[in-house]
């Protein structure tokens, strides 16, 4: 009985509750959905098995790159010969570490709606970033599914978290909307950002994203 008045929070990690408030907050919320990003070229921490093969199942299967027949990497040749099986761990590993760079992105956006100390400017930029990356993460797996599930909330009812398969015009509409939101929130450039802040998302790249997208749509 004595110690119900302890103070509960855990000390050993940061609760949404206390977190999300400053721009450092945001900076390293942001930062989670670029590692998603990066985690398809290199180990993750799925556990899946997977070992950064991500360039090998959409560059392998293209006309751009033919897989060596002496290389004895038999994901690469199955790639180069359109063999696609659904037991295959780098499309399970891109699949998974996609839709966690979406959840990542959703949780920004959601939470800016909080209360927290940034400034209007600071929350457009968010905003953008986070749409940004979350129309990337969604046209990698609409080039690679056709018709994956499209999700712009943060799901938390564990009875509702399998989503169904979108259609095309969805999901491009979706995309084009995001890409265009980051173009008109976001630095036009990497100089307009300021020092520091090299390869993170910028209006100009989200403008040649959406003519991409309008190519292959």
């Amino acid at each position: 009985n004595s110690c119900n008045n302890l103070d509960l929070l855990p000390l050993d990690r940061v609760t949404s509750a206390s977190f999300y408030k400053t721009t450092i907050d945001f900076d390293g919320a942001i930062f989670a959905s670029y590692s998603a990003m990066q985690d398809l070229y290199g180990t993750s921490t799925e556990t899946l098995g997977e070992f950064g093969e991500f360039w090998k199942i959409t560059l392998a299967i293209t006309d751009d790159v033919a897989a060596d027949e002496n290389g004895g990497d038999g994901k690469s040749q199955d790639a180069d010969r359109l063999l696609v099986r659904s037991t295959d761990i780098p499309y399970a590993a891109a699949y998974t570490q996609l839709y966690e760079g979406i959840l990542r992105a959703n949780i920004v956006i959601e939470q800016l709606g909080g209360e927290n100390e940034l400034t209007a400017e600071e929350k457009t930029r968010f905003d953008a970033e986070a749409k940004f990356l979350r129309a990337w993460f969604h046209f990698q797996l609409l080039k690679m599914w056709g018709t994956p599930p499209l999700v712009t909330t943060v799901l938390v009812d564990i009875s509702n978290l399998a989503q169904p398969n979108r259609s095309q015009d969805a999901l491009f509409a979706q995309i084009l909307s995001d890409f265009g939101a980051a173009a008109a929130g976001l630095p036009a450039d990497n100089a307009a950002w300021g020092g520091g802040n090299t390869g993170r998302a910028t209006a100009n790249a989200a403008t040649a994203f959406m003519g991409k997208v309008m190519v292959w749509q």
